[in-house]
């Protein structure tokens, strides 16, 4: 699948590249993409909460892995060497700093995402999500290509309407937060997570999108 795309808006050059969460890899990808699209600005999936913290990870750093999260990372491990935080995230915040390039988190804010989580999921669906790891477990997801196993996985693990509404939002979060960054920009690197980038791209390309 295609995993950059270009689009224009008013007189902003925006390149979305899609990301795969945790595979070192990646860190390559953005690179790359960095260094040919050279962009004046950067937005990136990640909340500013997030992204403080980003740049704020001791060199001792151990990550907490929920249960979901170890499965995902045995699963995408078959693709290549996993490792935390995000290499993507990480590789796109030490160009823009080399660089000296802003770059704007346009995901949902922490406060925003709780008060959005305990709106929409109640008590049977969390109960229904949590018990349901073994289930995940179990299935088999694409041994094809790392893209096709994080796009099932999202289906899997999302597949209850309370969090595909979740996500949803988050994609229209972020559509809104790089139509922002575009202002004053002619060239916008967007870093955005794949299981997310065809509903931004889509968002993007609609002409009301403010």
């Amino acid at each position: 699948m295609k995993r950059s795309d270009a689009i224009e808006r008013d007189d902003c050059r925006i390149e979305v590249l899609g990301v795969i969460k945790g595979l070192k890899s990646e860190a390559g990808a953005v690179k790359q993409v960095f260094e040919l699209f050279r962009p004046d600005k950067m937005a990136i999936s990640l909340s500013k909460e997030e992204l403080d913290g980003l740049r704020q990870i001791p060199e001792d750093y151990e990550p907490e892995l929920t249960r979901y999260e170890e499965i995902y990372a045995e699963g995408l491990s078959r693709f290549g060497e996993v490792s935390a935080p995000p290499p993507c995230y990480v590789a796109a915040v030490e160009l823009a700093d080399h660089f000296g390039v802003p770059i704007v988190p346009v995901d949902i804010d922490e406060r925003t995402y709780t008060d959005l989580y305990c709106a929409l999921v109640d008590g049977t669906s969390l109960f229904r999500h949590s018990t349901r790891t073994w289930v995940v477990r179990r299935r088999r997801f694409s041994d094809r290509n790392p893209e096709e196993f994080v796009l099932a996985w999202d289906r899997a693990v999302n597949n209850l309407d309370c969090f595909r509404r979740i996500e949803h939002e988050r994609a229209e979060t972020m559509a809104k937060g790089i139509m922002s960054a575009c202002a004053g920009t002619q060239r916008l690197l967007a870093v955005i997570e794949l299981e997310r980038m065809a509903e931004v791209q889509r968002l993007l390309d609609d002409k009301n999108t403010e």
